[in-house]
């Protein structure tokens, strides 16, 4: 074999360990769907890739805490709505149940309700008790802090035994983008919740009402018209709560569609199109059998092939 056969006989087999190579390469692409295991098999867009997975990560995490705020707020929602509900339906029916003689006394009836508006300021979530403020950790309604028999005209909302409250004021807040803090909530000792403890705690001390007693009718109206407002302070505070998560959900929009936009550019970078790298494959095969064809046929040349 000649010098000059020798020489394309290494070329060709350098280019078929080349071949070799790429196809181990694609076969790789196709069974794990990425382009390459490493960084440095997509080096031109290594740096874009990393800002892309950077991008997609923080996005993910203003997301969980949209999430984690909209579940509390949603929990917060249904507190004040049913707790709105139940005192307008107690408002409605005091001119009648606060005379009444038979079945449950006024007395009784507001205790229970005040029980229950109790449980509901209680409501505990995934990050604590949710009236409290930024005080997770203590329950912020303390019925034991209520004065007895208490009035009409005093405030309850104070920290015990003044009041009901053991929250402190400061409202809960979180990042839900670059640079944007929220406070959200709501406190227990909110005027709407007060106003409406304050009257069922007077009327669950109070002592048997006499319809016939001028300052007894004059309190019961003047319950019964404390007990509207509250229902009706509550029912707005509702609304400003579905307000709040509207405009939270605005923002959760705005980095789906960024992390979806992110991941997308992402997929583009690192993922391999099966179409494409089966279509490199095959022309890969032909080159292949050409360069074992190209062997085969420098194998064969000597120079009594050649006088033949």
């Amino acid at each position: 074999m000649s010098v000059s056969t020798i020489a394309q006989m290494q070329q060709v087999i350098q280019n078929l360990s080349q071949l070799n190579t790429q196809g181990n390469t694609l076969e790789t692409e196709i069974s794990t769907g990425l382009k390459s295991q490493t960084y440095s098999g997509i080096a031109p867009q290594a740096a874009q890739l990393v800002n892309l997975n950077s991008v997609a990560t923080q996005q993910q995490g203003f997301i969980n805490t949209i999430n984690i705020v909209n579940q509390q707020l949603g929990s917060m929602s249904l507190v004040t709505s049913n707790i709105a509900t139940s005192v307008e339906q107690f408002a409605s029916q005091l001119q009648t149940n606060a005379f009444n003689t038979t079945g449950a006394t006024i007395q009784t009836q507001a205790q229970s309700l005040l029980a229950q508006i109790g449980d509901y300021l209680n409501t505990q979530g995934g990050e604590g008790y949710l009236f409290g403020g930024s005080d997770t950790t203590q329950a912020p309604f303390d019925a034991a802090g209520l004065p007895s028999p208490g009035d009409l005209t005093t405030p309850v909302n104070g920290a015990p035994p003044a009041g009901y409250y053991q929250g402190n004021d400061s409202i809960a807040s979180a990042q839900i983008d670059n640079n944007l803090n929220v406070q959200y909530g709501v406190t227990a000792d909110n005027s709407g919740f007060e106003q409406a403890i304050r009257v069922l705690n007077f009327l669950a001390n109070s002592p048997p009402l006499d319809p016939t007693n001028a300052t007894d009718v004059a309190n019961v109206n003047t319950a019964q018209q404390m007990l509207s407002s509250a229902g009706t302070a509550l029912q707005q505070l509702t609304s400003t709560i579905g307000l709040n998560q509207s405009e939270l959900n605005t923002e959760l929009t705005m980095h789906q569609q960024a992390q979806t936009m992110a991941q997308s550019n992402i997929g583009d970078i690192t993922q391999a199109d099966p179409a494409t790298v089966i279509t490199q494959l095959d022309t890969l095969q032909t080159q292949l059998e050409a360069s074992y064809q190209s062997i085969n046929m420098l194998q064969n040349l000597s120079l009594a092939n050649y006088l033949k």
